[in-house]
């Protein structure tokens, strides 16, 4: 994995674990009603959040298949060497074979 990858990806996992502290918090926090309606003032900052974790995740989905396309062409490519490169032995094998004048 290239370091872009990896520094997404880190990105990526500490929204997530953020995310499971904040609900776990919550959670436990669920009998003080005071802090929920202090919450309920800030929800635009939840729907800013999801939205981040959205785009973390298009931007994953599309890097994968990025990936994956440049995969099949690599194979092509390399699958067309291969073919050429048989071409030419087989070439060469029937020139040593055929009878000299």
């Amino acid at each position: 994995m290239n370091k872009r990858r990896l520094i997404f990806l880190s990105v990526f996992g500490g929204y997530h674990l953020m995310t499971l502290l904040f609900t776990v918090f919550m959670e436990t926090q669920k009998n003080d009603l005071s802090l929920l309606y202090s919450l309920f003032g800030k929800i635009t900052l939840f729907k800013y959040g999801a939205f981040f974790g959205l785009v973390l995740f298009a931007v994953e989905a599309v890097w994968t298949w990025r990936d994956a396309k440049n995969a099949e062409k690599e194979k092509e490519a390399m699958r067309h060497e291969n073919n050429v490169l048989k071409a030419k032995v087989y070439d060469l094998s029937k020139g040593s074979s055929a009878p000299s004048k």
